[in-house]
Order: C-alpha cells, then sequence, then structure tokens
C-alpha cells in the first residue's frame, strides 16, 4: 500500500513533546526501513520546516540548521520516495477549489491530494482527517487513532 504522509506526522516524530511522537517516529524508521511504502512531496517538507522552526506552533522549536539537516536527510533519504505534482495539478487543484469551494489554506491539502492522486497514491495518513474527507479519490486514515 502508497502511503502520502501528511505534515503532521513528521512535526510529532520529530516534536519530542508531542503526545505521538513515540508513534510518529516509529513510522518514520517503518518507512527508513522498507516497511511501509511512504511518500513524501517538497510541499510536506517545506511546511514541516515551517512548523518546527516557530516557537508559535511548537514548544522546543529546531534551530533553523537543525531543522534544515534533518529536511536535507529527509530528501535524500531513497526509502522515503519522493513525489511531485504534474504539469497539470494546478488546473485540477483550482477545479476542486470551485468545486468543493475551498478557501485560504485549504488549497494546501488540496494540492497534497491532487498530488497524491496524480502519483497513484491512494491513502494519506494524517491527524488531520476532516481536511481531506471531501477526497472521495484517497483513504484518509489517522495512525494515531489506533495502535499500530
Amino acid at each position: 500500500m502508497k502511503i502520502l504522509l501528511d505534515t503532521n506526522i513528521l512535526v510529532h516524530a520529530y516534536n519530542k513533546s508531542s503526545p505521538h511522537q513515540k508513534q510518529a517516529s516509529k513510522i518514520i524508521r517503518q518507512a527508513i526501513k522498507g516497511e511501509i511504502e511512504a511518500y513524501l512531496t517538497a510541499q510536506v517538507l517545506y511546511e514541516f520546516f515551517a512548523v518546527v522552526t516557530d516557537p508559535k506552533r511548537v514548544e522546543a522549536p529546531m534551530k533553523l540548521d537543525e531543522a534544515a539537516d534533518l529536511c536535507l536527510e529527509l530528501c535524500g533519504c531513497r526509502e522515503i520516495r519522493k513525489i511531485n505534482p504534474s504539469m497539470l495539478t494546478s488546473y485540477e487543484v483550482f477545479k476542486l477549489v470551485k468545486e468543493l469551494k475551498l478557501t485560504r489554506g485549504r488549497i494546501f491539502d488540496c494540492i497534497l491530494a491532487v498530488t497524491a492522486k496524480e502519483n497513484k497514491i491512494g491513502v494519506v495518513w494524517t491527524e488531520n482527517i476532516v481536511d481531506f474527507e471531501k477526497y472521495s479519490f484517497l483513504e484518509i486514515l489517522n495512525p494515531f487513532s489506533h495502535d499500530r
């Protein structure tokens, strides 16, 4: 099963004060070992960097160099595959924006959903189930809602 990891999975994995840190870091370890077929997008890495370096969003923010190095490691990790939007992603995104009446930051989850669809990834693991429920072409699972 191909799984797109949402930003919050990474944030929990590398945030020692997170109540989900143990489970999230297990997911990352499983992905690195090839036990799960995990995928990331550049957008997820950018969002992760923005969150973990922001003292308003995490209790103990990472230093810039530490966060950038971690993102570079994840970029270079072959076991966690990277996917990219296609040339047609923006067209599909804006069709969905109109159809689903998406506003403001909701467009970013739409970009992830369309990117997953285009890359034939049918499952997204995220803590934010509600943000992705509207995309009927995806199965949305919260890996923290049950023991893995």
